[in-house]
């Protein structure tokens, strides 16, 4: 008899095991079948350049769409209800600035990295900057990406899947099929697991219309009873703000549990067009495809898939809700308390047939390796671009058609051990993810604060001739700061969903305006230096009292520490100033300049 309350252990079956296992073994053997296709860099991060457009676009769609997002749009549409499904919509806002503009410049420039553009418009510390950046970023989303659903899948199963081995499975297969078949055994395993998701979603929606009785009706009318058919949020916080300045804070730091219609498509938009635009997992793939013509194909592909995943797993969030409505799921499992995206997987282990149950969990484990193979290439590829063959060979471009082919083999090795190395790490962090708390919260503000100021250093790049190193290097970090301080340690934390549009309105300010004060300082100090020295020592009256304040016991050693640090900027800034020119063939970098040569 089952303890009220308590679940019960998970019913995984015989056949659910053997469904899991072939799953494994069939997209590991798959990803090996291209290791005789591998035989320089080019091969290995870019496919040979010979993809199609249908693989590309389903290849982006499993790496943007990780398991975390597998288990959480159930989760978050039934706290949430519709509104947080407006936000699939932006992904089609996204299309002209993707497809007419930023394909075809990295068409043109024939590259393997992305940020590779920051160093021909800037210099190489923007580039390092920029691709360590996403290197750090991309790792800690991996490994909450391995962690979140190896969790779920341990409480929805009553510790039939263990966390840890769960973990370094999943780590080993992703990373060993990424090692052997490169990008291409990455982009053919993504199209197989995207079917799989896709297939276990489509499988999840027509087996809990049969569990609810009254079918599609009957979910519906539970939803719309329960407010979460409504795409108005309501606000009580507003209603009893007095002023304008009190609305506004109402509305974007006191709602930080709550989803308003403007925040999910804002936040959307931004958020999608970072990641369609300056994320080298996400850009790698177009530098994949045949042609320009079959990478503009692949994102419409991508668009559509995209928003019918969005739509299914909302369906499935309201459908889920209508069901533990009529069948309460326990309020412990294992002794740690149900959340709300434990409930498919659950749903899946104690509901559905044998065999069936098994599909749905490898749609997650699809989900998750999608995302950790194409993680890893990733970041291989901007490591090995950016830093290693920057540094040894001193190469500022790694061409997609002239690179040394007698080179590119003999990186490969190398490239092979880094995987390995990297996947390695990925797996031994996920592993430990669970002890650092809260992690999972910052994973998630990360990959918001991290699509804003990457996007403006690129729509500085491109589209003004004013945009200088210093001043965008300062103006993106002054941002992260800001935005992190904002959405971590104040008192009253920023919502959620205005962590990415505050990133990108943040970094658009400073970067300009720190970029236009580095113009003004290098004018001055080539042409009149009794003017320059006056800024000089503006610049140190300005350090001195920083450092005071910083010194005071109210304001703490941290303070101190970032007056320290503001200095040694500031005095970096000015020194740099003094005899900085730009050379004309950077300027030649921005978009007005190169479409001219199209």
């Amino acid at each position: 008899m089952m303890v009220p309350g308590v679940a019960a252990a998970g019913g995984l079956a015989f056949l659910d095991w053997t469904v899991l296992v072939v799953y494994l073994a069939g997209t590991i053997a798959l990803g090996a079948s291209f290791y005789k296709g591998q035989r320089t860099t080019k091969d290995f991060f870019l496919a040979g350049r010979s993809m199609g457009w249908l693989p590309v676009g389903l290849s982006v769609v499993a790496t943007l769409f990780s398991a975390i997002s597998y288990i959480a749009l159930p989760s978050v549409n039934q706290k949430y209800g519709l509104v947080f499904l407006t936000g699939a919509v932006a992904v089609f806002f996204c299309i002209p600035i993707v497809t007419r503009v930023f394909m075809p410049f990295y068409h043109r420039m024939q590259c393997y990295s992305a940020y590779e553009y920051l160093e021909k418009r800037f210099d190489v510390r923007v580039r390092t900057m920029a691709s360590g950046l996403f290197i750090v970023w991309r790792i800690v989303w991996m490994s909450t990406a391995v962690y979140v659903p190896s969790v779920a899948l341990r409480a929805a199963t009553g510790g039939q899947i263990p966390l840890v081995p769960t973990i370094i499975v999943l780590g080993i297969f992703a990373t060993f099929y990424t090692m052997l078949g490169g990008m291409k055994a990455v982009i053919w395993t993504d199209v197989v697991q995207f079917v799989v998701l896709f297939g276990g979603m489509i499988l999840g929606i027509i087996f809990i219309l049969r569990a609810v009785p009254g079918g599609f009706g009957a979910i519906w009318e539970t939803a719309a009873a329960n407010g979460k058919t409504t795409l108005i949020t309501p606000i009580p916080e507003m209603a009893a703000a007095n002023s304008l300045g009190a609305k506004l804070h109402a509305y974007f730091f006191l709602t930080s549990e709550k989803c308003t219609l403007l925040a999910v498509l804002v936040a959307s938009f931004v958020g999608h067009i970072g990641f369609y635009t300056v994320d080298q997992a996400t850009v790698q793939r177009y530098f994949t495809a045949k042609s320009l013509k079959d990478s503009r194909r692949s994102f419409w592909v991508n668009a559509f898939a995209n928003v019918s995943l969005h739509v299914g797993l909302a369906f499935l969030g309201l459908a889920l809700f209508a069901y533990f409505k009529q069948n309460p799921h326990p309020e412990m499992i294992n002794g740690e308390a149900f959340r709300t995206d434990w409930g498919y997987p659950y749903f899946a282990a104690t509901a559905l047939p044998a065999g069936v149950a098994g599909l749905i969990l490898a749609a997650l484990y699809a989900a998750t390796m999608s995302s950790v193979d194409s993680g890893i290439n990733s970041c291989t590829t901007a490591f090995m671009v950016d830093f290693w063959r920057r540094l040894r060979y001193g190469d500022i471009s790694v061409n997609a058609i002239g690179d040394s082919e007698e080179k590119s083999k003999g990186d490969l090795r190398m490239v092979r051990i880094m995987t390995v190395l990297l996947g390695t790490f990925v797996t031994i962090i996920a592993c430990f993810v669970g002890q650092l708390g809260s992690i999972i919260v910052i994973a998630g503000k990360l990959v918001n604060g991290f699509c804003g100021p990457m996007f403006v250093i690129f729509l500085m790049g491109m589209f003004t001739r004013r945009a200088k190193s210093l001043g965008v290097i300062y103006g993106a970090v002054i941002s992260l700061c800001v935005m992190w301080y904002l959405s971590f340690f104040a008192e009253i934390t920023l919502n959620f969903k205005w962590t990415s549009t505050l990133g990108f309105v943040i970094s658009l300010t400073s970067c300009y305006g720190l970029s236009l004060y580095q113009s003004v300082l290098t004018s001055v100090a080539t042409k009149g230096r009794k003017l320059y020295k006056a800024f000089t020592y503006l610049s140190v009256v300005c350090i001195a009292i920083a450092i005071l304040f910083g010194l005071f016991p109210i304001m703490g050693s941290v303070s101190f520490v970032v007056a320290l640090l503001a200095s040694a900027a500031t005095v970096y800034f000015y020194g740099e100033c003094a005899g900085l020119t730009v050379a004309a063939t950077k300027l030649e970098w921005t978009f007005r300049e190169q479409r001219k040569t199209w």
